[in-house]
């Protein structure tokens, strides 16, 4: 059999009516599939004291285990697919193997026996990323204090859990917290954030947007 290379290979499938749509979708992540894909970011994660950019990149290789995938894309289609550059994305999975939280198999990467029994034996909360929020040009701590927020909020209650709480929660300063509401309210990502205060008292209240899914094939 004649061996040809990738452009080839394109040639060949135009020929027999795959469409130029079809080529570039090839890749799962860039599908209405990818759009749907949700990152679970488990609680003992969140405990961690590793950097945000760490706990996203640990949580999306946990979420693909979980659904019988191994982490089988290049650092560039990762780094696109978390908007993460790609140079971060290479020291993240080096650091992450370092630390023994995940292993690179032949097939690509999975997490470790030790970082898989520590999540499996834990109840308590964990939060979600959805395809809008990780797949956006927010800093790392904005996207998992979004997970933070609409884990209890889900656009349709109020978040109303104090910065000392989601500063011991998410391992963050308080001051980023602050920011971090202010840029996810200024780009739609809250509904409401409202600042209530008074006589020894101080509670701020926020409201995340609702992100609608159609059912997919």
């Amino acid at each position: 059999m004649e061996k040809r290379n990738k452009e080839k290979f394109v040639e060949f499938l135009k020929q027999n009516g795959n469409t130029e749509t079809n080529i570039k979708n090839e890749n799962w992540e860039t599908t209405e599939r990818g759009k749907h894909f949700n990152i679970i970011i488990a609680s003992e994660i969140l405990k961690l004291k590793i950097t945000p950019n760490e706990k996203i990149v640990l949580g999306f290789i946990y979420s693909l285990n979980q659904i019988g995938e191994i982490t089988t894309m290049s650092n560039k289609r990762i780094a696109e697919y978390l908007c993460l550059s790609e140079n971060t994305i290479s020291t993240t999975l080096k650091s992450l193997q370092q630390l023994t939280f995940i292993e690179k198999q032949p097939k690509g990467y999975v997490l470790s026996e030790e970082m898989q029994q520590l999540i499996f034996t834990s109840t308590e909360r964990n939060i979600l990323l959805v395809f809008e929020v990780f797949h956006s040009d927010l800093p790392s701590g904005a996207k998992l204090l979004w997970g933070e927020y609409n884990s209890l909020s889900k656009g349709l209650k109020a978040y109303y859990g104090s910065r000392k709480y989601i500063r011991e929660r998410l391992k963050i300063s308080e001051s980023s917290i602050s920011n971090y509401t202010t840029l996810l309210y200024d780009n739609q990502f809250l509904i409401k954030n409202e600042l209530f205060s008074g006589y020894k008292f101080k509670k701020r209240g926020v409201v995340t947007k609702r992100f609608n899914r159609n059912p997919i094939d």
